[in-house]
Parts: C-alpha cells; structure tokens; sequence
C-alpha cells in the first residue's frame, strides 16, 4: 500500500472521504483544530442589525443582517367572523415564500417544498 503524498491524489481524498464518513464527529473537530482562519471566524462575533416595520403595507415586519446575510419578515393579519355552524373554532392559514435566490431546493416554476413546513 502507498503512502499519503502531498500531492492530493486519489487515495488520500478516499481516506479523507472514509474518515469523514465513519467518525464524522472527530473529522469536524479535528477540522476545527487545524483551521485557524475558521476558529477566528468562530470567535469573532458577525455584525447584527434588527430592524422593526420595515414594511408599511402589513401588519408586523422586521429585518435581520447578519454578516451578509440578509432575512426579512412580514405578518399580515385578517380577523374574519367564524361562520354559524361552527362559532367557536377559527381557522389559521400560513403562506410562506422563499424566493430561488435563498436556497439550492427552491425553484422558479414552483415553491418549495419545505416553504410550508418552514
């Protein structure tokens, strides 16, 4: 069996891969440890800014930046009277949108599958 060169070659991304994949928590710790430039992203605190009602045209909004990443919320909210039949229930109805730029999964042509779970 050869040695581990330096070089990258095939059976050393193999071992890589296998060790990865039978002590995956060891593989990230020991990522960790040897990653200096992630551990200095780890310990240093990503700006943050909250903004409260942002959007005018609903009834609860805010957006969140943190780092790059920018997140915006918005409730809009109907109080309907419940019908005859059943006045003591009441109905809740949640729509999600997740535009194709926020993640790999969602797609133009069709909302995501996990929008309504989320």
């Amino acid at each position: 069996m050869s040695s581990v060169n330096a070089s990258g070659d095939l059976s050393s991304e193999m071992e890589v891969d296998a060790f990865r994949r039978l002590f995956p928590l060891r593989f990230h710790e020991r990522h960790l440890l040897e990653s200096s430039h992630t551990m200095q992203k780890l310990r240093k605190a990503r700006d943050t800014t909250l903004a409260l009602g942002v959007v005018a045209s609903v009834d609860g909004s805010s957006l969140a930046k943190i780092s790059c990443t920018t997140m915006l919320a918005a409730i809009k909210m109907e109080v309907m009277t419940p019908t005859t039949e059943s006045p003591d229930k009441g109905c809740r109805v949640i729509d999600f949108h997740m535009p194709p730029i926020c993640s790999p999964i969602v797609r133009p042509d069709r909302p995501a599958d996990a929008a309504p779970v989320i």
